[in-house]
């Protein structure tokens, strides 16, 4: 069943995001559950429901608005839905077809124009010159059907792919669907092919989905903000708001901007080594920038990008009064491939994810894509688990004594390097808050 959406900022985001598949270039992804009624085998039955709701275009000739569909993933064209090319280990990697009809806004206001032009210049003489009520309105429905006809033509009609990895068994779905704009079609495609839902993993949802099983759902539940720093002198007292966590969607997703401190201490006094559940050993370091916004909403936001802009002083300085990472690049490594990308904390989203090249060069196509895709979900396994590492220091029984430690070291920090010279070549910018 070929479905049908609606977004009036698509546009902007599928040139975003359609240009990040899986399978070459950088990747881009935020994580989504399968939730309800799902098949959790991969076998041939995914694939012949992918092919039965294969993208199948509005002819032209239809005025349509947006329109999504499966594709077997390489393109948007590609129709070849076969279990050996789509399937990986458990995997399946596939594509929606998003396809827009949108009318620039500057071609709509020149058609207006030129029909009220028009009627003016047909004005008799002595008239007024401005239009009456009913002629604007009338040159609005000529002009409305001049870009309607040219619609009908094939005009201003735009494709693009959003790549899909699901994993039935694991009941995980990445994809590039980070806005959305462009979360939304997947969400009803998915659902009308497969009957399941597709829910957005942002922080605070990924943080339950890891703690319910340990039962800490009332741990999880009375969870605040952490004041680790000072808060500005316009601030109220105790724990920061975190506007852009309690100010909608997931109430919790300030756990990912901790996270992201919990890392930044980490790498300062324990040289970034973590060790995950099961004994695996892996180094993180935060590099190339470093995004932070005040906690209460009142000194706006800093960006730093350059090298090692966590150890500048004016990260130190911001974090020392109020601000909390955002978004941070990163290099993470598993003693054996090493990847970097940049990880905005709240969201979980993954931007940039540059995968380690292979020692030898794939022989087929098919043994590349298995490469790539074994990188991306090896990454992601790593992602989670120092975010479930984290998760275990934040709600367990020895937090209150490290937080302690964390803000003195803030405050080490702040004052250690307050005197220190800027690398060069570095970029800093400054938003001020909203009013």
């Amino acid at each position: 069943m070929w479905t049908s959406c609606s977004g009036d900022q698509l546009f902007a985001h599928l040139d975003q995001h359609g240009r990040m598949p899986f399978l070459n270039g950088t990747v881009t992804y935020a994580r989504f559950a399968v939730t309800g009624d799902s098949p959790e085998l991969l076998d041939q039955s995914i694939i012949d429901a992918m092919a039965a709701n294969a993208a199948r275009p509005t002819p032209i000739g239809v005025p349509t608005g947006p329109e999504a569909g499966w594709t077997a993933g390489r393109h948007i064209l590609d129709q070849t839905f076969e279990f050996n090319t789509m399937c990986f280990d458990g995997w399946v990697h596939a594509g929606m077809r998003l396809d827009i009809v949108r009318v620039p806004p500057e071609v709509r206001r020149a058609y207006i124009a030129v029909a009220e032009a028009a009627r003016s210049s047909a004005l008799e003489p002595g008239q007024p010159g401005w239009l009456s009520r009913s002629a604007k309105k009338e040159a609005r429905e000529e002009a409305r059907e001049q870009w309607e006809r040219e619609v009908a033509d094939g005009r201003y009609r735009s494709s693009k792919l959003v790549p899909v990895l699901w994993n039935p068994a694991q009941r995980i779905l990445l994809s590039p669907a980070t806005t959305d704009s462009v979360a939304a079609p997947l969400r009803d495609l998915f659902t009308a092919t497969f009957g399941a839902r597709l829910e957005l993993r942002s922080a605070g949802s990924q943080a339950l989905d890891l703690l319910a099983p340990r039962g800490l759902m009332s741990s999880f539940e009375d969870a605040r903000p952490d004041a680790l720093g000072q808060k500005p002198p316009a601030g109220d007292g105790g724990a920061p708001e975190v506007p852009w966590s309690s100010g909608g969607g997931e109430s919790k997703d300030f756990l990912g901007n901790t996270f992201l401190l919990w890392l930044w201490w980490r790498g300062d006094t324990g040289e970034g080594l973590i060790d995950l559940a099961g004994g695996t050993g892996v180094s993180v370091a935060l590099d190339r920038s470093l995004e932070s916004e005040c906690g209460w909403g009142l000194t706006g936001k800093q960006v730093l990008t350059g090298d090692g802009p966590t150890r500048w002083p004016e990260a130190s300085v911001a974090t020392l009064t109020g601000k909390l990472p955002r978004r941070t690049g990163m290099i993470i490594s598993d003693g054996i491939r090493e990847w970097t990308c940049s990880l905005q904390g709240d969201r979980f989203a993954i931007s940039g994810l540059q995968l380690p090249r292979s020692e030898e060069p794939a022989e087929t196509p098919q043994e590349a894509a298995l490469e790539r895709i074994e990188s991306i979900t090896s990454f992601d396994e790593v992602l989670v688990g120092l975010y479930s590492t984290f998760l275990d220091a934040r709600f367990g029984s020895g937090w209150s004594a490290m937080r302690g430690q964390i803000a003195d070291w803030i405050s080490r920090s702040s004052k250690g390097r307050s005197s220190a010279p800027v690398p060069a070549r570095t970029e800093l910018e400054s938003v001020p808050a909203r009013p």
